[in-house]
């Protein structure tokens, strides 16, 4: 409220916020109920051959399970004194809308990207919960067809650790390194769905925090093989990845791929976009500025994803 200062520092107006992430890499959806649920059903197996004069052979599609997408609301309000509104000097309180939308920014990138940054736990939150149980990324994703899957799919041996299941995680993490990417490439290679039939799905964006961009840079921008003397050729470099710095992950190590967002189902539903509100509150002579907003986000599926908790 004091005429003549200088200049001031405001935070919320002369910090650049960082632009907008989680649309990267989330497949974005809206939604008009109170939540979303999504079933997964199996596919069939091969099919077999019908001796002549015999019955043909029936399967039923296999139900899985179910991921629910509840939406929560997130709200923060502004109150000011109508003395401050009427002798601010410098308009502060006019701009104080601003600062809730830098607020609400970091609040939807943040829960966006705890899917990744929860997705090695066991799944106890509801981000890190998916449709088959288990974490996002996990050694040992279960499959609906059982171990018959696994046995029908050709060249599983070295890509499983246990009978009907599918690893979209190392059995032992791994730092990023060429090593590891054709590690990752190979599981895409053999993916299979839940019935063991071949699938294909191709491995686009490597997703990695701040501090990984620098390997990734030599790994994806080299011609030649990195860190050898020898002459060889980037055998990675043909796989076309692309790598995307994520700066609301909470890991250093951790780093993740992706499909296309088409063939993933990390997924963002909008219940109610930002929305911001104004009132008077008479009984105290304050001037009330509210934002609030509706969402829910998550994964249905762990196919088309791949992750490593670093080292």
């Amino acid at each position: 409220m004091a005429p003549g200062l200088h200049g001031t520092f405001v935070h919320w107006l002369q910090l650049k916020q960082r632009d907008e992430e989680y649309s990267h890499v989330f497949n974005i959806e809206t939604s008009t109920k109170a939540f979303e649920d999504e079933v997964e059903f199996s596919g069939l197996g091969p099919m077999p051959e019908k001796p002549e004069g015999e019955s043909v052979s029936y399967q039923d599609a296999i139900q899985g399970g179910t991921k629910r997408y509840q939406h929560y609301t997130y709200s923060l309000g502004v109150r000011s004194s109508w003395e401050l509104y009427e002798d601010d000097q410098y308009g502060l309180i006019m701009q104080v809308p601003k600062a809730l939308a830098r607020s609400a920014h970091f609040t939807i990138e943040q829960q966006a990207w705890n899917v990744f940054n929860l997705g090695f736990a066991a799944p106890t939150t509801v981000n890190a919960t998916i449709i088959d149980g288990v974490s996002l990324f996990n050694n040992q994703h279960p499959l609906l067809g059982g171990a018959s899957a696994t046995n029908i799919a050709p060249g599983l041996t070295n890509i499983i650790s246990a009978a009907g299941t599918y690893p979209n995680r190392p059995a032992v993490d791994v730092d990023l390194s060429i090593t590891a990417l054709q590690l990752c490439v190979n599981q895409f290679e053999r993916l299979v769905d839940s019935q063991g039939m071949p699938i294909q799905l191709k491995p686009r964006t490597l997703v990695i925090p701040p501090p990984l961009k620098w390997i990734a840079r030599e790994i994806l921008g080299s011609s030649h093989k990195p860190y050898t003397a020898d002459n060889e050729i980037n055998s990675i470099l043909n796989e076309d990845l692309k790598y995307f710095v994520g700066h609301y992950l909470t890991s250093d190590s951790a780093w993740f791929m992706l499909c296309d967002k088409s063939e993933h189902s990390l997924k963002f539903f909008w219940r109610k976009q930002l929305d911001e509100r104004f009132s008077d509150d008479f009984d105290t002579y304050s001037i009330k500025q509210v934002s609030g907003m509706r969402f829910s986000v998550g994964a249905t599926s762990w196919i088309g994803t791949w992750g490593s908790n670093g080292p």
